[in-house]
């Protein structure tokens, strides 16, 4: 109960709070929020307390941390005195047995490999959790107070963090998405959620099947998250469900952003500070400080991740920084002799030329090669193939590149339970 009663104040903390209407007022109150996350939580981080100099705190000379140095430093940046040794052992042993409630003295202990294959370790407190459940109220999941919503959701690894969703307004069960898809279908249609949540790879899954009629559920929302959704994708599934998909903005560094009424995405800046480094005038990586976490400390955490910018004002009229796209990690663009095509880029093109299929993968394996992937009928494989290289030999001319290698195979290069990305380049030598 009383974890129940910390939500419920969360909640109207939320709900009631200041609303910052202008880009100064969101600048005012991050500055002020950073104060006090230095001196109630930096000042306990040992890896953060030789930054401080008279007492106050110099942010100038915070490096900018990543996935490594994170890791390397994790005994001394978080302030629970938790061990990375002691953490992966428990997070690997609930991977190990899929049973996720994982703590080390009441603090939820995580497993993360994102996109990048490396493993990671988060570490989430009571209060932050009662946080995280309120803000997904807030912004994903409305509540709807005279009937309980059921949420299905999919994710390679569940979470007490995730899990904290589950009360009189909300039935939630967790969906793994290393067992066989047709399993998976048949649990889901059983279980008729009113919200699905999962990543876009496994949502073209659930949709293919209600198409085909293998399936029959209804649900009244759809949300996005963990791999980048491509526009697309989003249309096929927004047209098979008749309902707009919300895409969040969610990783292991937090809670960063979530789409509003009219598809665009915000950012959280009221809960974290999001600095910019720049790649040009309209993209850039995110310098993540999340200064509503104090377990494990994320302070100027430059992630891979390139973001484009929205330029015009979002209709719904919030201040918070849009986004017209999330492109995905930064080795997701393709790069021919310094001219760089993103790949968002990429995937509208071949949904304009067709429709016939959903499932595909490109792959930038040298300087002059790709590998693509198609997963569909043999009979339709030679069709999508020459439809794929018209697309692709187009767009290259068109930028000035050519003589480009395919290698075609009738299927895509993913393990299910990965997360799966469209288009990528791998490290190769030139």
């Amino acid at each position: 109960m009383k974890f129940k009663l910390k939500i419920i104040l969360q909640y109207l903390r939320i709900l009631f709070a200041q609303k910052l209407k202008s880009r100064k007022q969101i600048t005012d109150y991050q500055k002020s929020k950073l104060e006090l996350f230095a001196k109630n939580v930096l000042s306990k981080s040992k890896y953060y307390l030789p930054f401080f100099k008279n007492n106050k705190f110099e942010w100038e000379y915070v490096p900018n941390m990543n996935k490594d140095l994170f890791m390397a430093n994790f005994d001394f940046i978080n302030t629970q005195n938790i061990t990375l040794t002691n953490a992966m052992q428990v997070a690997l042993e609930a991977e190990n047995t899929r049973n996720f409630k994982s703590e080390i003295n009441g603090i939820t202990v995580g497993l993360s490999t994102g996109t990048s294959g490396k493993r990671g370790i988060f570490l989430v407190s009571e209060d932050e959790r009662a946080l995280w459940v309120a803000l997904v109220m807030h912004r994903v999941i409305k509540p709807k107070f005279f009937k309980k919503q059921k949420v299905a959701f999919f994710l390679r690894a569940n979470s007490n963090l995730y899990s904290s969703v589950e009360s009189k307004l909300f039935e939630f069960k967790y969906f793994d998405i290393f067992k066989p898809m047709p399993a998976l279908l048949q649990e889901l249609n059983s279980y008729n959620p009113s919200i699905l949540a999962s990543q876009p790879s496994i949502l073209q899954h659930i949709a293919l099947a209600q198409q085909n009629n293998i399936i029959q559920i209804q649900p009244t929302q759809i949300i996005s998250f963990a791999e980048v959704l491509h526009e697309s994708d989003k249309l096929f599934f927004e047209q098979t469900f008749n309902l707009k998909i919300k895409e969040v903005y969610q990783c292991t560094e937090g809670f960063l952003g979530v789409s509003c009424a009219h598809g665009t995405m915000h950012l959280n800046e009221d809960f974290v500070k999001i600095d910019q480094e720049w790649i040009d005038d309209a993209h850039f990586y995110p310098i993540i400080t999340d200064f509503s976490r104090h377990s494990q400390p994320v302070v100027k955490y430059k992630m891979n991740d390139i973001l484009k910018v929205k330029k015009t004002p979002c209709a719904c009229g919030s201040s918070l920084m849009a986004i017209e796209k999330i492109i995905g990690r930064d080795d997701d663009v393709l790069i021919f002799n310094d001219i760089k095509i993103y790949p968002d880029l990429i995937a509208r093109r071949i949904a304009l030329k067709t429709n016939s299929f959903t499932r595909y993968t490109i792959t930038q394996v040298s300087a002059h090669q790709l590998e693509i992937g198609i997963e569909c009928e043999l009979k339709d494989f030679e069709l999508l193939q020459n439809q794929l290289e018209v697309v692709l030999n187009t767009l290259f001319l068109e930028n000035g590149i050519s003589a480009i290698e395919y290698v075609f195979k009738n299927e895509i290069a993913h393990i299910q339970g990965n997360k799966l990305r469209k288009i990528k380049r791998l490290s190769y030598e030139n």
